[in-house]
């Protein structure tokens, strides 16, 4: 974290931002982070520019306040202030004079320990940012999961699928001159973080680029279909896939679930057995569809 945002940082009040008081707790200090961070999350704000820029700010306030010496140091910061705030504010003009001795002795006697609260405050800083966000992660898959939990609410009203279609998502792109197109790793980059995936094929013809995924659960295809926009200057377009496959191919893809033997072994080349074959159909769905 630069010098100047650090700065920036120590000039807001944490807690007026969380609305909370000054001595919450650790769970009350997570509950109204996650009721702030829900409003202002990106995937939710598509079109407020300034959305990202909140959300990450209460990122590092989060951070601050979990972290038992960066808080500390931190709230002394914050009491000096308001202390010094309060006494301007009450200062009298007919005391102008009285106040400035004062003012200048506290000054003098102040001076220190403030400047070193604050080099404190920016050491636990540098500390929290070297160790990276590990103390929040559970956080935000807990707010990941919320999400995902909204956006399942909004579309549970909707027809299901049947389950014969699978949870097909297809992906197009245009290579340019400068990019030859995406890779199947970094399709995988993209995709995988909104659920889990069964298979993925990906198909790159002259500068028109195909994938096509099949994710495990519908909320991952929907989210991916509503949230990816792919990388920054190299755009995606997601849709979901509504051809249904032969009843024959389904039925002769689909294989009795082996039977439990002891034998870890067989359970897994089962497994393989059916995403390759799982592969294979995909493939096929994609040349027909491209028509090539």
């Amino acid at each position: 974290m630069s010098k100047v945002r650090t700065q920036e940082l120590m000039k807001l009040d944490f807690y007026e931002i969380l609305e909370i008081p000054i001595d919450a707790e650790e769970k009350q200090i997570k509950k109204s982070y996650r009721k702030k961070a829900l409003k202002c999350h990106p995937d939710k704000n598509p079109d407020n520019k300034s959305a990202a820029e909140e959300f990450d700010q209460l990122k590092k306030i989060l951070e601050i306040l979990l972290d038992p010496g960066a808080r500390s140091a931190y709230d002394k910061v914050l009491k000096g202030r308001k202390a010094a705030a309060l006494r301007a504010k009450a200062a009298s003009t007919k005391t102008q004079k009285l106040r400035s001795e004062l003012e200048e002795r506290e000054r003098r006697a102040q001076e220190q320990p403030r400047i070193s609260e604050e080099e404190k405050l920016r050491r636990e800083l540098k500390r929290l940012e070297e160790e990276g966000e590990r103390i929040i992660q559970e956080e935000l898959e807990r707010l990941n999961t919320e999400v995902e939990q909204e956006l399942h609410k909004s579309t549970s009203k909707a027809t299901a699928e049947p389950e014969q279609n699978g949870y097909k998502v297809k992906v197009k792109w245009i290579s340019t001159d400068n990019w030859p197109g995406y890779t199947e790793e970094e399709i995988h980059q993209l995709f995988y973080k909104w659920g889990e995936i069964n298979a993925m094929v990906i198909r790159q013809k002259s500068k028109k680029g195909t994938a096509m995924i099949d994710y495990k659960t519908k909320q991952g295809a929907d989210m991916a279909v509503q949230f990816e926009k792919g990388q920054i200057g190299k755009p995606v377009e997601v849709s979901h896939v509504s051809e249904k496959p032969p009843a024959e191919s389904a039925s002769k893809n689909k294989e009795p679930e082996p039977k439990a033997r002891g034998h870890d072994f067989e359970s897994v080349a089962a497994m393989n057995r059916r995403r390759e074959e799982e592969r294979k159909r995909l493939i096929e769905e994609i040349l027909k569809s491209e028509q090539l």
